[in-house]
């Protein structure tokens, strides 16, 4: 097996495969929801981030065209997002982007774009 300058937590699929038209990485962050019209907040984890939306695991039970605000860190910045989930299965729940910053967006490319070419993939 050949090694590649890819991270070997993210996973590429077949172009045919892929259903998103926007990036997306793997990731493992730690972060926050709130249930649109509530103020409880659940936690969670990022399992991939993308600029057009991003899976959590939450133990936690949403429904599909849920409303909620997602926070979570990106590198050193914090960001709030405001999401629909438009999948779910078991813990493992799809989210789209509703409402999204530029700045917060641009966070977003950067984290996907060091996913792919960090210093560290490269020396491989």
């Amino acid at each position: 097996m050949s090694s590649s300058f890819f991270n070997d937590s993210l996973h590429m699929r077949d172009s045919n495969q892929q259903k998103r038209k926007q990036a997306r990485a793997n990731a493992r962050i730690e972060a926050t929801f709130l249930l649109d019209g509530q103020n409880q907040e659940h936690s969670c984890s990022v399992s991939d981030l993308g600029t057009g939306g991003m899976s959590i695991l939450s133990k936690s039970t949403l429904y599909m065209g849920d409303k909620i605000r997602v926070q979570l860190k990106v590198a050193t910045r914090m960001l709030d997002i405001s999401c629909e989930v438009v999948r779910v299965s078991g813990k493992s729940v799809g989210l789209r982007f509703v409402e999204i910053s530029p700045e917060n967006l641009e966070r977003i490319q950067e984290f996907i774009h060091s996913s792919f070419f960090s210093p560290e993939q490269k020396k491989r």
